[in-house]
């Protein structure tokens, strides 16, 4: 709300501004309807200008932090930077919030005025049911009713009472229909919703006291345009001034501004040299928007230093972590434990170039220590050896950099190849190792190229990787499994390839290579759709489409065993797929050589309409001291106690002591969130978020200390 009333604020004063200038050098001119152009392309604009921002880019180049610089480790022993140390908050007279009661009150006042609009519109509606009503020329109407004092105006239809109905008065109406050709109830009715916005700006109900002088101005004219006599005419309005008795949106004869009319039906046209004075609003709108102009600086080291690997870069205002990584470091991405990808870097290719991630949705890190984004260090670019970008269903995303590989096989070793291999082709190959029955990574299984002796143990993430000559055999052995082998027949051509041992139990073989795949006996579509079960916060939402990709096992019989997830989209529909796959009736087994065998097979499951991710935030705060807590152990999870993400700490403003922690969850009604902390008691907090909200901020949550 701060931001809004900001900008309130800046409305206000260029509504002034722009009516001062307006008032001072063109007001009495006799061009009324540039005049009334004028007075609504300035208030309207006077709304626009500042949401109109611009950035002026400026380069600046920088040395690098000397003191920050990361040292290079010499061997795989070397100790990582120790993070800085947390300096303990202070306490502080917390200062009084007039946010809130301000907000109030501009609530009040919009409300005021708008109820005000919306009674004289019930009140017009009232009095044209009750009215006689008459057809007039150009389908205009006439209303004629006792109730009404003056004739006035308003959208299409002249309100006048049967006595000066029956008079016939022309000058009368000649003057209503002016306001109506020329579409005045519009202006009232725009001015009016604005005067709601910018209740408390005096010049806002000058400029709208003004506009509906113009309006009887150009009404006026009208009058004499059509021959009416302009002494005549006069007198008449002198007769007729009075008031419209409540309605504030009608047009109609007033004595508020008699006196202005006849001055201004008497005075002599403005010499068309005057336009001229409508220059001043060029001054001001290039002072408005030079005003909201901001300048961005881009850090970017001297000539002949090397770049960070990562750096903090701003972009509309806000922060991002910018990460760039040299050509020739290895990039790997995991997706909820499994390998998505491994690939080189290259040349002007992802991850060469500079890429922005926001540190509310990513979590970076060098060599497993943290990084802040309030702390950055310099990181040689070319000291970076591999990238790993980690990514699950609940949440996680983070980018870890590395200044030494992590694969089990020293890339940086030359290894003698026997003299048969030596002028082979040779090409760096990933293997990856996982139990057929269900898709669990094996940590330590055992990779030989048996011509040539090199060997290789899979790591924790179930691969590794060797440099592999053409015309090999590749084995994978591992207690209590059947070996498994690769016949390296060809190179593809890229820089790094893969391939996935599926390992089995002897006696239990699962068939990977068939020559007749298992096949889901009926329409599979159709029996998803009448066996779908998701919740309503997963049914809803903004229509995101949505597909998750499963292995199964199909035994020889036909029943499915050994779901698990090869590609997914959340966590929703991540196990609602599994439990969808998981149900199926029998499929018809996969044939080798004839026979049916127990196979590993791929499928999909197709959802629609799925809801997005949303933040979580909230603040933890001592009961005693009132102090913002930035070291207690905080979890999200849904109604069944599924923790569904990490949070990130945020400090909202440098040096003022208040943390905020936030989560990126998939879209639920409701939340949990638990806050632990030795010495205190446990707190639970229910959070909700509307359909149509992306985030939303829970009250503080108190820590209370055991009693």
């Amino acid at each position: 709300m701060t931001l809004f009333l900001t900008y309130e604020l800046k409305v206000a004063v260029l509504i002034a501004v722009f009516y001062i200038f307006w008032r001072l050098l063109v007001a009495n001119e006799t061009w009324h309807r540039l005049n009334r152009i004028v007075l609504l392309s300035t208030a309207l604009a006077s709304f626009v200008l500042p949401l109109c921002v611009i950035t002026i880019h400026q380069t600046v180049e920088v040395m690098p932090p000397v003191a920050d610089t990361l040292p290079l480790p010499t061997d795989e022993t070397a100790m990582p930077i120790e993070s800085a140390p947390i300096v303990a908050n202070t306490e502080t007279e917390r200062p009084f919030n007039w946010l809130l009661p301000l907000t109030i009150i501009y609530i009040i006042g919009v409300v005021v005025v708008l109820s005000k609009i919306l009674l004289s519109l019930w009140r017009l509606y009232r009095m044209r049911v009750e009215s006689e009503v008459y057809p007039l020329s150009d389908g205009y109407l006439m209303a004629v009713c006792e109730k009404v004092g003056t004739p006035f105006s308003w959208w299409n239809t002249v309100f006048m009472n049967h006595n000066d109905y029956e008079k016939g008065v022309p000058a009368l109406l000649t003057h209503e229909l002016g306001h109506l050709r020329l579409h005045h109830s519009a202006d009232v009715l725009l001015v009016e919703l604005l005067t709601a916005l910018q209740w408390f700006n005096p010049a806002m109900w000058m400029l709208r006291a003004d506009l509906r002088t113009i309006h009887e101005y150009e009404a006026d004219q009208q009058v004499i345009s059509h021959g009416f006599n302009d002494i005549q005419y006069l007198q008449l309005l002198i007769r007729k001034a009075a008031g419209q008795s409540g309605y504030s949106l009608a047009n109609g004869i007033s004595n508020s501004a008699l006196k202005k009319r006849v001055t201004m039906i008497m005075k002599p046209k403005s010499i068309h040299r005057q336009w001229l004075r409508y220059a001043y609003l060029l001054p001001i709108i290039t002072i408005s928007l030079a005003m909201s102009a901001k300048i961005q600086k881009e850090e970017v080291l001297k000539s002949g230093s090397e770049e960070s690997a990562i750096r903090l870069v701003k972009k509309d205002g806000k922060d991002y972590y910018g990460v760039k990584a040299p050509a020739g470091a290895f990039f790997t991405w995991l997706v909820n434990g499994h390998l998505a990808e491994r690939s080189m870097i290259k040349e002007d290719g992802n991850w060469n170039v500079l890429s922005l991630f926001s540190p509310t949705e990513y979590y970076i890190s060098l060599n497993t220590k943290p990084i802040s984004i309030y702390d950055i260090p310099y990181i040689p670019f070319n000291s970076i050896k591999e990238v790993k970008l980690i990514q699950d269903d609940y949440g996680r995303r983070e980018i870890e950099f590395y200044t030494q590989h992590r694969t089990e096989f020293n890339r940086d070793t030359d290894y003698d190849y026997p003299a048969d291999y030596k002028e082979n082709i040779k090409a760096w190959i990933f293997f990856r190792a996982e139990e057929a029955a269900t898709g669990r990574q094996m940590w330590g299984v055992e990779v030989t190229v048996v011509e040539t002796g090199q060997k290789a143990k899979t790591n924790e993430e179930g691969w590794c990787e060797l440099k592999v000559p053409l015309g090999t055999t590749v084995k994978a052995s591992y207690p209590g499994y059947e070996s498994e082998t690769y016949q390296i027949n060809h190179i593809n051509g890229n820089e790094v390839q893969g391939w996935t041992f599926w390992m089995s139990k002897p006696g239990d073989k699962i068939y990977r290579n068939v020559s007749k795949q298992a096949e889901f006996i009926g329409d599979k579509e159709r029996w998803i759709a009448k066996n779908i079960r998701l919740s309503k916060a997963a049914a809803g939402g903004k229509g995101v489409s949505g597909r998750v990709t499963v292995w199964l096992v199909v035994d020889e019989d036909g029943s499915v065993s050994g779901v698990r997830l090869k590609q997914g989209f959340n966590h929703w529909l991540n196990n609602e797929a599994i439990r969808l796959v998981s149900s199926m009736p029998r499929w018809k087994p996969a044939l080798k050589d004839g026979k049916p065998v127990k196979s590993l097979t791929l499928t999909s499951v197709s959802f629609e309409n799925v809801q997005d991710r949303v933040l979580i935030g909230t603040y933890i705060r001592d009961e005693k001291s009132m102090k913002y807590m930035n070291d207690v152990d905080v979890s999200i999870m849904s109604l069944d106690s599924v923790v569904l993400a990490k949070p990130m700490l945020q400090e909202v403003y440098v040096g003022s002591q208040m943390y905020r922690y936030v989560w990126d969850v998939p879209r639920r009604d409701r939340y949990i969130i638990k806050v632990s902390k030795q010495g205190y008691n446990t707190e639970y907090k229910t959070v909700s978020i509307k359909d149509n909200k992306s985030q939303n901020n829970a009250d503080d949550i108190i820590l209370r200390p055991k009693s």
